[in-house]
């Protein structure tokens, strides 16, 4: 400690400055080193961190704004699906029912209904129906209408009307009505036609 006290005794003026500006370019890089650089580096560290989490609740929003659209959009397609798939019987003896509760409340008067066989598609089942009615003019476009329009993806595919009657109002209508169900689950693998299966199948010798 003597011989520091000396050395600096013996300094001039200008020598005792650079002397202390050269120790306070020592202590700065030593708190540079130390203190300030693993500082900025955590600093640099924490924000590169921030950033990557912006980025990833940015992406979150996205999707819970397409998980919303994509649930908005399933209610608004939920009525149409079908969730309880019955027998080919009962889903006739449905389709029919439906058509006479409608046709009762347009004042429409069946005159025979002729159902056909439900058929597989690889998406749905689709059942028809041919209809003989009356009514008048009015009530009839109310019940088609009414028909197109049904949450049971319904509609009517082909009608005419015949000629009125001379001692009423009502006319004659044909119509084939048709009804597509969706089931909620994939459908089975649909099953071969055993037409064309016998057809295909080698002749015995």
């Amino acid at each position: 400690m003597n011989d520091i006290n000396k050395f600096i005794a013996s300094l001039n003026d200008n020598q005792r400055k650079l002397l202390i500006i050269a120790l306070v370019f020592v202590v700065a890089a030593l708190l540079d080193r130390l203190f300030i650089a693993p500082t900025m580096s955590h600093l640099s560290s924490i924000q590169e961190d921030i950033s990557k989490e912006e980025a990833t609740i940015k992406q979150d929003l996205r999707f819970l704004n397409y998980k919303d659209r994509v649930n908005q959009e399933s209610e608004e397609v939920d009525p149409y699906i079908t969730k309880n798939m019955l027998s080919d019987n009962e889903m006739i003896a449905a389709f029919l029912n439906k058509i006479q509760n409608l046709a009762s409340v347009s004042n429409i008067n069946i005159i025979k209904i002729n159902p056909m066989p439900g058929e597989q598609d690889v998406q749905y089942w689709k059942y028809q129906a041919d209809l003989d009615c009356s009514g008048t003019l009015s009530d009839l476009v109310s019940f088609m209408h009414t028909i197109n329009s049904a949450t049971d993806l319904m509609k009517v595919d082909k009608f005419s009307f015949n000629g009125k009657r001379t001692d009423t109002d009502e006319i004659k209508a044909t119509m084939t009505i048709e009804k597509i169900v969706v089931p909620d689950k994939p459908m089975p693998p649909k099953a071969p036609d055993a037409n064309a299966t016998q057809a295909a199948a080698p002749a015995s010798a």
